[in-house]
């Protein structure tokens, strides 16, 4: 099912809506491939929507928060917007600061994407020109949204590019699994299967790797409460506004599951399986009371970004060439602690 939401720049914005046999719903959107519902249900078989989104549609427009998109080419901030391939320097647009983040300022979360529509999936399409937002290379992305009967989300990507060019791409969704946002995040449990985290510098720039043996704050491999991190007082919680915003090393690289979030109060439970090596996690710390999300509010923490991919700022560990393909696949996995 799709239906007209908005027009951005005379281009027609176009909402989908896509259902497993057991009436788990996604939708999103054209513009940024941007999530705006997953609706699944909780332990009493309420379904409710999962995932934080602006309650005005035009706000996808400017997109503050990154809420739903895929970003890239490469996720994450590049130090200084400084790019270097075979010995040549690009210069990557500087929007957060003197840095380059998450593509740019437009990047893949600020263009329309060509969308083939089916009953439990969707495809996007799009073709990035050579130059686009500072990057070398024309390359041609495919971005697949799939509903399991499982109610698994799969997130399937792929590149391929005619010269070398850093690749790197996420989903930026803000999961709340209270649902329709009654609560923010806090009290939900997290569970990372990473024994190293990256530290950030006061650009929030990943730095050197440091076990969690030496950071507990972001020890999560025995899961706890996500608000046991954002209480801290150490450095590298306050300096990205008192959250997590950090890089975490994931143990290896075989589809299986790594991440683990829990909202017991409603009962709903997400998995994460991932090919990638490292996820960044972040809290939602610099959620403001504007634009509004679901539902007439906006507040710190309001939602949970588990943003599967290569580490940032280490573009010459994702250099793609002409004859290679960028691919990769992310598992979202539904239930309730009664399953």
């Amino acid at each position: 099912m799709k239906r007209k939401v908005a027009e951005f720049g005379n281009k027609e914005i176009i909402a989908y809506t896509i259902e497993n046999k057991k009436g788990m719903t996604l939708t999103a959107l054209n513009y940024g491939a941007a999530i705006t519902e997953i609706c699944v249900p909780d332990r009493y078989d309420k379904k409710e929507n999962v995932v934080v989104t602006y309650d005005n549609i035009e706000d996808y427009e400017k997109n503050p928060y990154y809420l739903g998109v895929v970003v890239g080419r490469t996720a994450g901030r590049t130090k200084e917007g400084l790019l270097i391939v075979n010995d040549n320097n690009y210069e990557l647009e500087k929007n957060d600061g003197n840095n380059h983040l998450h593509g740019g300022v437009k990047g893949l979360a600020k263009r329309v994407w060509n969308v083939e529509e089916k009953q439990s999936s969707l495809i996007f399409t799009y073709v990035s020109e050579d130059g686009e937002d500072g990057y070398p290379g024309q390359v041609s992305f495919q971005l697949t949204y799939e509903l399991s009967d499982n109610s698994d989300l799969i997130v399937s990507y792929y590149a391929e590019t005619d010269s070398l060019t850093p690749i790197n791409l996420t989903n930026h969704t803000y999961f709340n699994l209270s649902g329709n946002k009654e609560r923010d995040i806090q009290e939900h449990s997290l569970q990372v299967a990473s024994s190293n985290v990256y530290e950030l510098d006061d650009e929030s720039i990943p730095t050197r790797v440091v076990p969690v043996d030496e950071f507990r704050e972001l020890d999560f491999r025995n899961g706890k409460k996500v608000k046991e991190a954002l209480v801290s007082d150490h450095d590298q919680i306050v300096k990205v506004g008192n959250g997590i915003d950090h890089p975490f090393l994931l143990e290896d690289h075989s589809i299986k599951e790594k991440i683990v979030l829990t909202d017991h109060m409603s009962g709903r439970k997400l998995s994460v399986k991932t090919t990638d090596p490292a996820v960044v996690i972040y809290s939602g710390n610099q959620i403001k009371s504007s634009p509004l999300l679901n539902g007439g509010t906006a507040n710190k923490y309001d939602g949970i970004c588990l943003e599967t991919q290569m580490p940032p700022n280490e573009t010459e560990r994702y250099l793609i060439n002409k004859g290679e393909t960028y691919q990769k696949q992310t598992i979202f996995s539904f239930g309730t602690l009664n399953d």
